[in-house]
């Protein structure tokens, strides 16, 4: 019993430290968008891998073969399954046809173009964390300003009039006020267009 829990922490020891299997393709020509495991690999999306690569395989280093899909322009689409050597690391180079059909070739300008839309839109996204940030941040100092105006106006009602330290919470709350009021401003404007960049991006990228 001892020695057959032994084997098998043996085993496992080896499975998880054995060195991952590795791929490496190529493509003539080179540049072309490579898939992983996809079926029907969505060209709009950007590749896991553009050749030539060296495709890790995914934590399994037991994995025996691998679904390859190829996109280049120009290019007729390749799919297939490559057998992976038992050993740690495969090698595959593939020739693609070119394409004459005019029809093929709009269909793959196509997904191009939607690629770059989808690319567009999620720099859009991320760029409209921008405006959103700021707005939070002049938000946060309203909320400041706003506070220390309440401050300053019960001190003005608990103050005489003709005294030196009225005038100086008078000034003091329009200060206040003055600022809170740029600070809503700025606060509105980078949420809005914050939003409505962020709406445009993720309708271009969906």
């Amino acid at each position: 019993m001892l020695r057959l829990v032994t084997i098998i922490l043996l085993c496992a020891m080896a499975y998880a430290f054995a060195d991952p299997k590795v791929l490496h393709v190529s493509t003539i020509p080179s540049n072309a968008d490579i898939y992983v495991d996809e079926i029907r690999p969505n060209h709009a999306k950007a590749p896991a891998y553009i050749s030539p690569a060296v495709i890790e395989i995914a934590d399994d280093s037991l994995a025996s073969e691998v679904l390859i899909s190829l996109f280049n322009p120009g290019f007729m689409d390749t799919t297939l399954r490559v057998r992976l050597s038992p050993k740690d690391t495969s090698y595959i180079i593939i020739s693609q046809s070119p394409i004459s059909d005019e029809d093929l070739l709009d269909k793959q300008q196509s997904e191009l173009s939607k690629r770059k839309r989808a690319n567009f839109g999620k720099g859009l996204m991320k760029f409209s964390l921008i405006p959103l940030a700021l707005g939070l941040a002049s938000g946060a100092v309203a909320y400041y300003e706003i506070e220390k105006a309440k401050d300053s106006k019960k001190t003005l009602k608990n103050s005489s009039i003709a005294t030196d330290r009225y005038q100086q919470e008078l000034e003091d709350f329009r200060d206040y006020r003055d600022k809170a009021k740029v600070a809503k401003g700025f606060s509105y404007a980078g949420i809005i267009s914050g939003a409505a960049l962020f709406s445009i991006g993720f309708i271009l990228y969906f």
